[in-house]
């Protein structure tokens, strides 16, 4: 699929102007609604978010399917068939407890393959976007910068991972898993947005970033950015991923992946 540097412009923009309205949201709390799983929310302003990302989005490409978030996603996107995949604030819980370390997310993908993604956290100002092809990107208070992956070892590593909140059963295996690579590398975070922690990994802040399952909204924007930026994102096990179906991941460079992976899958 070509995707003119115009159309990616104003998906751009859209995303942009999206993450820019959340900086006056108030009251968070008191306008929430439960989900389905566990200690999973959904605010107003994802709802609107969504509702706003999706008319400006269809206007760029009206033949365009949907994965989104909130709403009924039941319908399967076909190889070859074209889609937006939309996270309007992907760390709502971040989000909800006044923690700057959110992002509204949009993916253009051709079947189960991201070929443009734009990750935008608008409490930094930092858009993360990138075409496949073209490289991986950050653009932060009008100025763009190139990005790319750390060449740093698992020893010498910053690693992160995602505690899959909606789904408690993985907490065994997800903290059994973040004990062994924090016993192999320099230290551990964990910061509440997929998206984010793998395009920081794009950027070369982390080396690794591990979650037992994500929905495709979680990683299919950053999915781009990190392939372009000369990283690797696999499955846990090693294997492909499509972004039309929920996935384990691992986000890793070059120099700490092979390790890294033996680390995670060692652990029983």
């Amino acid at each position: 699929m070509i995707l003119e540097a115009e159309k990616r412009e104003e998906i751009i923009a859209a995303v942009t102007d999206a993450g820019r309205g959340l900086l006056s949201a108030h009251d968070i709390e008191s306008h929430m609604k439960v989900k389905p799983g566990d200690a999973n929310f959904a605010t107003e302003w994802d709802i609107e978010t969504q509702r706003v990302l999706t008319e400006r989005l269809r206007a760029v490409i009206p033949s365009a399917r949907f994965i989104v978030e909130e709403g009924d996603t039941s319908d399967e996107v076909a190889d070859g068939e074209v889609a937006f995949i939309v996270d309007p604030i992907d760390g709502t819980t971040n989000f909800i407890h006044g923690l700057s370390h959110s992002a509204v997310c949009v993916a253009v993908a051709v079947g189960g393959t991201p070929v443009f993604g734009c990750v935008y956290n608008p409490f930094l100002d930092e858009m993360f976007h990138a075409y496949a092809g073209e490289g991986a990107y950050m653009r932060k208070r009008g100025a763009t910068a190139k990005i790319h992956v750390s060449a740093r070892a698992l020893p010498d590593a910053l690693a992160a991972f995602g505690t899959t909140p909606y789904e408690r059963q993985y907490a065994d295996a997800t903290f059994a898993r973040a004990k062994a690579l924090f016993l192999s590398c320099r230290e551990v975070r964990r910061e509440g947005s997929a998206a984010l922690d793998i395009c920081y990994v794009a950027a070369g802040r982390y080396d690794v970033y591990f979650e037992m399952k994500l929905s495709p909204w979680d990683f299919a924007a950053a999915e781009v950015i990190i392939k372009e930026a000369g990283g690797i994102l696999t499955r846990l096990d090693g294997g492909d991923i499509d972004a039309r179906r929920p996935t384990s991941v691992l986000a890793t460079n070059a120099a700490a992946r092979d390790e890294a992976a033996r680390v995670l899958n060692s652990v029983k």
